[in-house]
């Protein structure tokens, strides 16, 4: 029956109507129905009815608890929905992403084959063209050696006997040139051997110089490292693996002029600690280094503060 589910009213109204017909019975039965006269009526008693509270009853705090299950169930299902759809946007910006990269992947490829392809042209043009003045030049030659055969010939009576002599001067001008062409090859090499010398000579000095920079930045800042670490105050908070990084900016005197956090630990008095301690120190190892030193190396530097002997 409809009226007896569980989660309807009928079983509290049954009882109530109830109660009220116990009342009613109860009272026929007091009635005086003798021949005696008939004694005045007595005031009808009060019937106290009691209301009843559903909720506070098993079947309302059922009902609560079926509702409340309901609508935890409802929340988990659209909690469900709200990240099927966060995650649904997620795929669709990371394909989209990947689409893209592929589109800059071939614009690439086709602006590496056309650049490659210009290239290749402009190399076979440049080819072309030697080629026309090779021609050119072996054409021009051909003809004036076709000239000077012809004026030979020619001449040939003429210059019969002033052949031993042009022979003869010829070969003491081909001595003088070879003469020269030696003298010219050997002062080229001196040179070529001097500038080697030089260029070897400077490359060792640079090295010991890059060596001798190096050992001194290493060294100041190993100085800045122990000094940090020394004016550091150990925050109760701090553990393995916390680390800060600061960008320090130093005076020429060794001063600190400026401290601010490139990197956070995570933790925040960690990091105040560790600015408050940057603030602190002085490096008066710097003023003794050049300042073209100082403003390469140290003007600003970038310090990562990470403790080893923190706790777990």
């Amino acid at each position: 029956m409809k009226w007896l589910r569980k989660d309807s009213y009928g079983i509290p109204i049954i009882l109530a109507v109830g109660l009220h017909l116990s009342i009613v019975v109860a009272g026929l039965l007091v009635i005086d129905f003798g021949d005696e006269e008939q004694k005045k009526p007595k005031r009808p008693p009060i019937v106290n009815a009691t209301v009843i509270d559903i909720s506070q009853t098993i079947i309302g705090k059922r009902e609560a608890e079926e509702k409340a299950a309901k609508q935890r169930a409802a929340a988990l299902a659209e909690q469900k929905k709200k990240e099927a759809e966060q995650q649904k946007r997620k795929e669709a910006q990371r394909k989209a992403l990947e689409e893209k990269e592929k589109q800059l992947a071939r614009a690439k490829q086709q602006a590496q084959e056309k650049a490659e392809a210009e290239k290749k042209a402009a190399e076979q043009k440049r080819e072309a063209e030697r080629q026309r003045l090779a021609k050119e030049a072996e054409r021009k030659r051909a003809a004036e050696e076709a000239e000077k055969k012809r004026l030979a010939e020619q001449q040939a009576k003429e210059k019969q006997r002033k052949e031993e002599l042009a022979r003869k001067v010829e070969a003491e001008r081909q001595a003088e040139e070879e003469r020269k062409r030696q003298e010219e090859a050997a002062r080229m090499a001196e040179e070529r051997k001097k500038a080697e010398e030089a260029a070897a000579l400077a490359a060792a000095e640079e090295a010991k110089r890059q060596a001798a920079e190096a050992q001194m930045v290493q060294s100041i800042s190993g100085l800045i490292n122990d000094r940090l670490s020394k004016a550091w105050n150990r925050p109760p908070s701090a553990r393995n693996g916390m680390k800060t990084t600061l960008k320090m900016s130093f005076l020429p005197t060794g001063e600190v002029l400026d401290v601010s956090i490139i990197s956070s630990s995570g933790d925040a008095l960690f990091d105040r600690n560790t600015v408050n301690a940057a603030r602190k120190i002085k490096v008066e190892e710097l003023s003794e280094i050049d300042p073209y030193l100082f403003n390469k190396n140290f003007r600003n530097i970038t310090v990562i503060f990470n403790p080893q002997d923190l706790r777990n």
